[in-house]
């Protein structure tokens, strides 16, 4: 795939991504409603995290930064993870407060009495969507020194096995099939993150209901 191919694809889901921008500003409204409760903190932080990543994310995607783009998805999977902590949580007030005093989440239980690591909120995720754990896993070697550097890194081997490398030029046209996939992975798991969120919407609705009768 040319640049020039990649270019008119990206727009499209540049387009999707900037609506999902749009819809999590009404989500954020909907979570606060009438009334702010210590939960919304939890979940508008986690909104605004994701906007942000939303606003970091479009600009490496045009300039065509895989190494930048696949750690932004990767962060983006964190965001679910770390929201849906708040669910499975044995003690959700524990959770919201590890966001504001800066504790670990690694260290409070979920419901079933196991520890809320990244592994094991990765698996408890992969059970709400199919894609999870293997992105997850692959978006990781964006976040660590790995072999998705090794491969940026190089450009050709030849048949006498002579490695062509290259450090600090632009990403070969090679790569834009997975700058394309990592697009509609971060869109996915944008989506999936506000599937969590509206339910807390749904529920605050509720909630402020209940306080005007």
């Amino acid at each position: 795939m040319t640049n020039e191919e990649y270019n008119i694809k990206l727009e499209k889901n540049v387009r999707s991504i900037c609506e999902l921008r749009r819809e999590g500003l009404v989500i954020t409204q909907n979570i606060i409603g009438h009334t702010l409760t210590k939960d919304d903190l939890f979940f508008c932080a986690s909104l605004d995290r994701c906007l942000h990543l939303i606003d970091g994310i479009i600009p490496m995607f045009r300039d065509r930064n895989l190494t930048c783009a696949g750690s932004l998805l990767r962060l983006q999977m964190d965001n679910c993870m770390r929201t849906y902590a708040a669910f499975i949580a044995k003690d959700k007030e524990k959770v919201v407060d590890c966001l504001i005093y800066g504790t670990p989440i690694k260290d409070e239980f979920d419901i079933n009495g196991k520890k809320m690591t990244d592994f094991h909120l990765k698996e408890e995720v992969a059970k709400l969507d199919t894609k999870f754990k293997q992105v997850y896993n692959q978006a990781s070697g964006y976040i660590h020194l790995s072999e998705k550097a090794f491969y940026q890194t190089v450009t050709d081997i030849d048949n006498d096995g002579k490695l062509t490398l290259q450090v600090g030029h632009p990403l070969p046209e090679k790569w834009n099939e997975a700058l394309l996939e990592c697009a509609e992975a971060f869109r996915h798991f944008v989506m999936l993150h506000y599937k969590m969120l509206n339910a807390v919407a749904e529920s605050k609705e509720r909630f402020d209901k209940s306080q005007k009768t």
